[in-house]
């Protein structure tokens, strides 16, 4: 769970910015720790309260020729103190000059000295903002007076606490321009190709990296690409053929005009018209993908090969059946009824003697159409389920071919997850196979099942 969440573009971007946070934060403490190896010094006025409070316990048991020398060692920019006979007292009390009183209280105890502290508020001896400390011991007074507010050395803004705070933030940039440059390039990259591919279009699939979402993209996109570009040379195909194979009827149509009686046209002229509409008909069925739109349902399998098999009986052809009677398959019948229909015709052109073989397996349905006809070549077996693909690029042969049948054929089985294989037959001949999984998803069968179909046109 946590892995599929990291493989995310929100996952990574939080990952990079947390471990970026945490590494800097160490790096601060580890800086911090380094200039303060102590704890941080206490917030004022406890710090000059302390100083106060030691010299006045000091001089409780100097001998009083000793306090001028005391005194002098207290003495800093930020805290003065001397003996005076005639002090100059400061008359505030602020909040500042309270926090000092409490600080020197809780410092001494008792026996407390006398003490008065005050805030210097207005311009006197002293500078305003001061805080004046008069203490009276053995009959003398000792003036001690703050100047300012000093903040305490750790509050500082010192520059290798500054330098700290820098870094953090450039590795924070750093880290998240990284982070959105990886999103960012597969997504260019993605751009790039998709602009590419709608000025030329020619299959060149990109790279699946980056985030899940990315990566699902280019995958979407390259299967789009494929799909696209397999669409338009079948059409490409399909114009080139039509157009090569309508040069024929209309040639001879044009020859019937010139030469022939008037009375002897209409039926010749006929046969080419329909001819020229068969063709057009199997092209625009095949463009169309019509397989799709059918709803499949239980078919008896058996009993629309009988049919086919009785139907080009009676056209002449020799076919015989060999297989159950019964033979249930889920599936669309019209379209299965194309598919082994296309099976026949092309059996029927190429051999005298047809056999259709059906059986069940544990994998599901096979059905084999079987002449003995010249067959086909190992090396263009591939090839000729490709559309508008003949082996015999004549039409005088076989009116009406725009090399779609087993095309058509291998685009219904793929609907149905089928197979087609194209097989030697001994000691000539081809063997068309169809293979039908078992449908573990179909409903029920219903009490009656279709017992055939006749084979669309």
């Amino acid at each position: 769970m946590i892995r599929r969440f990291l493989g995310t573009t929100l996952g990574q971007i939080l990952a990079i910015t947390a471990s970026a946070s945490a590494v800097t934060f160490i790096l601060i403490l580890l800086l911090l720790w380094s200039l303060y190896p102590g704890p941080p010094p206490p917030p004022w006025p406890w710090l000059t309260a302390y100083r106060i409070a030691d010299l006045i316990k000091e001089l409780r048991v100097l001998p009083e020729g000793e306090w001028a020398g005391a005194i002098a060692a207290v003495n800093r920019p930020e805290l003065s103190a001397r003996l005076t006979q005639t002090p100059t007292a400061c008359s505030g009390f602020d909040a500042d000059a309270e926090k000092m009183q409490d600080a020197l209280t809780s410092k001494l105890r008792a026996p407390l000295p006398d003490l008065t502290i005050r805030s210097c508020d207005m311009p006197n001896a002293h500078d305003e903002g001061d805080i004046q400390v008069l203490a009276r011991l053995n009959g003398q007074t000792v003036e001690f007076v703050t100047r300012g507010r000093e903040p305490p050395a750790f509050a500082k803004l010192t520059f290798p606490l500054v330098g700290a705070l820098l870094f953090l933030c450039v590795a924070v940039a750093a880290m998240s321009a990284w982070a959105v440059w990886r999103v960012i390039g597969p997504l260019r990259r993605l751009s790039e190709k998709a602009d590419a591919f709608g000025h030329d279009i020619a299959v060149a699939p990109i790279d699946e990296e980056g985030p899940v979402e990315i990566r699902r993209v280019a995958r979407a996109y390259n299967l789009m690409q494929e799909r696209i570009a397999r669409s338009v040379q079948d059409r490409t195909r399909m114009l080139a053929a039509i157009s090569h194979d309508l040069r024929t009827p209309l040639t001879r149509m044009r020859l019937l005009l010139e030469t022939s009686p008037p009375g002897d046209m209409e039926a010749k002229l006929l046969r080419n018209v329909i001819l020229m509409q068969s063709m057009v008909t199997s092209a625009l069925a095949y463009l169309s993908g019509r397989v799709d739109q059918e709803e499949p349902e239980w078919l008896d399998l058996g009993a629309l090969l009988h049919t086919l098999r009785d139907e080009f009986e009676e056209a002449g052809f020799h076919v015989h059946y060999d297989g159950p009677e019964r033979l249930e398959c889920f599936c669309r019948p019209n379209a299965m009824a194309r598919a082994l229909t296309n099976l026949l015709e092309n059996a029927c052109h190429f051999g005298r003697e047809i056999t259709i073989r059906a059986d069940t397996t544990v994998g599901g349905i096979i059905v084999d159409v079987e002449d003995d006809g010249p067959g086909i070549p190992d090396d263009r077996r591939r090839d000729v389920v490709e559309p508008f693909v003949r082996l015999d690029p004549s039409r005088a042969n076989r009116p009406g071919s725009v090399g779609l049948g087993l095309s058509i054929v291998q685009e219904i089985l793929s609907g149905h997850d089928g197979t087609l294989a194209l097989l030697d037959r001994q000691p000539h001949g081809l063997v068309a196979r169809i293979t039908l999984p078992n449908r573990g998803s179909a409903p029920a069968r219903p009490h009656e099942i279709q017992r055939g179909v006749p084979p669309v046109s």
